[in-house]
């Protein structure tokens, strides 16, 4: 039995590790197929854009702080997209375990909900 708890637990682990590797991996599939609405698509394209570029709203050579604007532009886009292309596609370009998938649903609606509604207001919905 214990044996099981431990391989079980491992099987976890690599799941977590794999998260960050697998959400790219959907992203990009998403961008492909024809069922992803194309307002969600240039949202990731503005996204990925956004995070390469070296202007930012906050500098991230300011300690502590300097990475928020990419985390909520980030929790922002992946709202979107986790909320609005529907359950189906998303598990079907989706390569780990589903309840994985449905914890990251969780933590980005967590991550959403802390976003200030000024900056809601500014970003497209």
């Amino acid at each position: 039995m214990e044996r099981r708890d431990r391989v079980a637990r491992q099987t976890s682990l690599k799941e977590f590790a794999l998260i960050a590797p697998r959400l790219v991996k959907l992203l990009a599939r998403l961008m492909r197929d024809p069922r992803v609405p194309s307002r969600s698509k240039a949202i990731l394209v503005l996204t990925a854009g956004y995070l390469v570029s070296p202007l930012d709203v906050i500098p991230d050579m300011v300690p502590g702080i300097g990475q928020l604007d990419d985390l909520v532009i980030v929790a922002f886009a992946l709202d979107h997209i986790l909320n609005r292309v529907p359950d189906e596609v998303l598990r079907e370009h989706w390569d780990g375990d589903e309840d994985i998938l449905d914890v990251i649903k969780q933590i980005v609606d967590i991550g959403a909900g802390l976003v200030p509604r000024w900056v809601k207001r500014i970003l497209p919905g």
